[in-house]
C-alpha cells in the first residue's frame, strides 16, 4: 500500500512540475529547455493514465484523460443508440452528431496541451446538421399543397 501512495505521489509531482511553470511562464512548449520538454512529455504521460492528473488539464477528466475519453465514447454509443431506437430510426442527423461528439477530439493528451499552447477538446462540438438543399433525396420532403 505505501509503494502504490508513493508512485501516486511521484506521478502528481511530475504533473504538478510541469503544469507549475505554465502557470508562471507564458512560453510556449518551443520556445521551452530540453528538460522542461521532458517534463511536459512526462506529464502528458501521467496524465493520461493517473486519476486526478488528468483534471489540472480539463476538469471534465477526473480520472486518466484515456479512460475519460473511452467513457465519453462508451456513452456515446448507449445514448446514440437509445436515440436511434426512440425515433425509430427517423433521426439519424442526431444520432450522428452524438456519435461524433464521443468519439471525435483528442484522444490523448500532448506535451502541448500540458504546456498550455493547446487545449485538449474531450467533446468536441459537433458540425451543423446538413440543410435540405444538400440533403439530397434520402430525407423526408412532403408534398406541395
Amino acid at each position: 500500500m505505501r509503494t502504490i501512495r508513493r508512485g501516486v505521489a511521484a506521478a502528481l509531482l511530475i504533473v504538478l512540475a510541469a503544469w507549475g511553470p505554465t502557470v508562471t511562464h507564458a512560453a510556449s512548449y518551443e520556445g521551452s529547455s530540453a528538460w522542461r520538454k521532458a517534463f511536459y512529455t512526462a506529464g502528458a504521460a501521467v496524465a493520461n493514465v493517473v486519476p486526478v492528473a488528468a483534471s489540472v488539464v480539463e476538469p471534465k477528466c477526473l480520472p486518466g484523460y484515456i479512460f475519460c475519453k473511452l467513457t465519453f465514447a462508451a456513452g456515446s454509443l448507449l445514448f446514440a443508440g437509445e436515440n436511434l431506437v426512440m425515433s425509430g430510426g427517423s433521426d439519424l442527423d442526431q444520432s450522428r452528431g452524438i456519435l461524433y461528439r464521443g468519439f471525435a477530439g483528442d484522444w490523448v493528451l500532448t506535451p502541448r496541451d500540458i504546456a498550455g499552447d493547446t487545449k485538449p477538446q474531450v467533446l468536441p462540438e459537433p458540425p451543423p446538421a446538413p440543410t435540405q438543399e444538400n440533403k439530397g433525396s434520402g430525407g423526408f420532403v412532403p408534398p406541395p399543397r
